[in-house]
């Protein structure tokens, strides 16, 4: 079904799934196993870039860092404008639009709950285009979840929302 979908054949398929298990094995090895040619194995995974099928992404692994993660769902008024103010918030981790009562989940990590919450409290539940939030701590992470993460010290960090001095953005 995925395959289909995405213009996948069966040596691209492979390619990935080799990949995913270790995204350091060598054209030279997947070449080897696929029984083609290093430059062919190049012009693939160079295929599948262009396409956006497979990308690389350097993080931290959210499994093993214990920070606190926070999953906010909320309905909103504006997707796109929610979503847009928070761009640049080193906290903000992904976005989701999605259907049903909360029409937006948020993913936050912070050092600890007390920024979670300010960030809930003191940007989210007072923003205008925000009706309805609810937050849950996610407790424990099933698999690997790499993301990038924004290492700066708190007071390094320039974030216009004021979030972590508890001030409010909006009245």
């Amino acid at each position: 079904m995925f395959k289909e979908k995405l213009g996948l054949n069966k040596k691209d398929t492979k390619i990935i799934e080799k990949l995913q298990k270790n995204p350091f094995t060598s054209q030279h090895e997947l070449g080897k196993e696929l029984r083609l040619s290093q430059p062919s194995i190049s012009a693939r995974i160079s295929k599948l870039r262009q396409k956006g099928v497979i990308n690389q992404i350097v993080g931290m692994n959210l499994k093993k860092t214990c920070l606190p993660l926070a999953k906010m769902d909320i309905s909103t008024t504006d997707t796109n404008s929610v979503l847009k103010d928070f761009e640049s918030c080193p906290f903000f981790i992904n976005g989701f639009v999605t259907s049903g009562r909360y029409n937006l989940c948020m993913f936050f990590i912070a050092r600890d709950l007390k920024t979670l919450e300010g960030i809930m409290n003191y940007h989210l539940r007072c923003h205008p285009k925000v009706r309805e939030l609810e937050m849950n701590i996610i407790i424990r992470i099933a698999k690997d979840f790499i993301t990038p993460l924004d290492l700066r010290d708190e007071e390094d960090i320039q974030c216009d929302q004021n979030c972590i001095k508890g001030i409010r953005k909006y009245y």
